[in-house]
């Protein structure tokens, strides 16, 4: 999984809508436990992912030396009766290969029904938990997110993020709008992606409401074409970039071997 998802999702937190009714995360089907970088000494782990007795997501380890036991991030999750009702994330911010400087956040989840309808983020401040800043997500009939707005914690905007699709669970494309210098978000990013027909094992590894569209996807992205919009320079106003990703499947359809522009990584279940 790309490293800078994470790195900005982390970043803008993740949260709710106003519907009442959707269907529980699914968490059948084999668990994606570690993912290893193929180098010419071996492979190296650079994710693990833990799961709780009823299959859902624990904890989600990334490394930045897996024999040193060095993280460069850890999440860790808290459900009740069945959902997830919190969320700590914990991030090395330093540039040392050989030690780790820790930004701790939280983000605490409210309901209605069955579905989260915002997402509370605090940030750790000696040893209290400040709010920072909330999301709000928006559904369909279909109950699959559409919209995720952004807002600093005194209510401010921030942009929002609009999703479209093709079918029950595959999403074509996103698109970033954020507030620059006009009072309302302008477009400033649009990811367009292609998939294959085989099964995405990362709908196991995050909840639903994360990393979208890894977290919704049925399958998984061969290929995402970006295109910048924001006029803030350095950027480059309409540049277009498209990343392509290849696999081999094991026998159940999923993934074990991917290849992310000329990187190869191996994929081990459970």
């Amino acid at each position: 999984m790309k490293n800078q998802l994470y790195i900005l999702f982390f970043a803008l937190c993740f949260a709710g809508c106003k519907k009442d009714t959707v269907t529980r995360h699914d968490t059948s089907g084999p668990k994606l436990v570690f993912v290893k970088a193929k180098t010419n000494g071996g492979d190296i782990v650079q994710n693990e992912n833990i799961y709780n007795e009823s299959g859902n997501i624990k904890t989600r380890i990334s490394y930045k030396d897996y024999g040193a036991g060095l993280v460069s991030a850890k999440t860790g999750y808290q459900y009740q009766d069945g959902r997830l009702v919190q969320k700590d994330d914990q991030m090395d911010v330093s540039s040392s290969s050989f030690a780790s400087q820790y930004v701790n956040s939280r983000s605490v989840f409210e309901y209605s029904g069955n579905r989260i309808i915002q997402s509370n983020h605090y940030l750790k401040i000696n040893d209290d938990y400040e709010l920072r800043s909330f999301t709000v997500f928006s559904y369909d009939a279909a109950g699959r997110p559409v919209k995720q707005t952004r807002y600093s914690a005194d209510g401010a905007l921030f942009g929002y993020t609009t999703y479209t699709y093709e079918g029950s669970n595959i999403i074509l494309s996103e698109e970033y709008n954020q507030r620059q210098f006009d009072p309302e978000p302008v477009l400033t990013l649009k990811c367009s992606y292609q998939h294959d027909n085989k099964k995405n094992p990362y709908r196991n590894v995050y909840h639903s409401i994360e990393n979208i569209p890894f977290s919704v996807n049925g399958n998984n992205i061969t290929a995402t074409t970006t295109v910048n919009y924001n006029s803030y320079p350095p950027s480059t106003s309409g540049l277009s970039i498209t990343s392509n990703t290849t696999y081999v499947y094991n026998n159940l359809g999923y993934p074990e071997l991917m290849n992310e522009n000329g990187n190869e990584f191996v994929l081990e279940y459970k």
